[in-house]
C-alpha cells in the first residue's frame, strides 16, 4: 500500500520515502472497566485497528542538521537510536480515520518541535576528589609555587 507524503507546512513535505506505516490490533480490549483477552478472529472483528506511522528524521532531504537535531531532542516525539520517530494512533474505528489522525499529529508535533529552540548543553563540573582534593593528572588546576627550600645546618664563621 503506497502511502502519501506526510505536507508539514506549504513549504515543508517529507517525501514518501521516508515514512512507513503499519497496522496492528490489540489482543487486549477494555470492556465496562474490565481487561477482556481476546482471540484472533474476536480481536478482528470488536478492536479498532490502530495506525502505527514512522517516520525518517535521519534521512529525511527537507530538515537541515540543526532542524534534525531539534526533533530529535524534542522529548514528546522520543525519537529512537536510528532516528526514527513513530506516532500511535487507536482511537477510532476504521485505519483511515487513524491514519488521518496519525498524519495530522506528527505534522503538529513536528511544528511545535522546530518552533522550539535547543536548550544548550550546560558545560559539565569541575568534579573533585575526596576531601575538596583536586583528582591526580587534574592539568586544570595549576598549583601554587613551591616556598624555596630552607637552609641545611648551621653557618660556620
Amino acid at each position: 500500500m503506497a502511502i502519501d507524503p506526510l505536507w508539514l507546512n506549504d513549504r515543508r513535505i517529507i517525501p514518501a520515502e521516508c515514512l512507513a506505516v503499519s497496522y496492528t490490533r490489540s489482543l487486549v480490549a477494555i470492556e465496562d472497566g474490565v481487561t477482556v483477552v481476546l482471540d484472533g478472529v474476536e480481536a478482528a472483528r470488536r478492536s479498532p485497528s490502530a495506525v502505527d506511522l514512522r517516520v525518517d528524521i535521519v534521512n529525511a532531504p527537507v530538515f537541515t542538521a540543526d532542524e534534525r537535531n531539534r526533533i530529535l531532542a524534542f522529548q514528546p516525539l522520543r525519537a529512537d537510536r536510528r532516528g526514527v520517530i513513530r506516532m500511535e494512533v487507536g482511537e477510532f474505528e476504521s485505519r483511515p480515520k487513524n491514519l488521518s489522525a496519525a498524519r495530522e499529529r506528527l505534522a503538529e508535533a513536528i511544528a511545535e518541535a522546530l518552533a522550539t529552540p535547543l536548550i544548550p548543553e550546560t558545560p559539565e563540573r569541575k568534579k573533585r576528589g575526596r576531601a575538596g582534593l583536586l583528582k591526580v593528572g587534574d592539568t586544570t588546576h595549576t598549583p601554587p609555587p613551591a616556598p624555596p627550600p630552607a637552609p641545611r645546618g648551621r653557618k660556620r664563621a
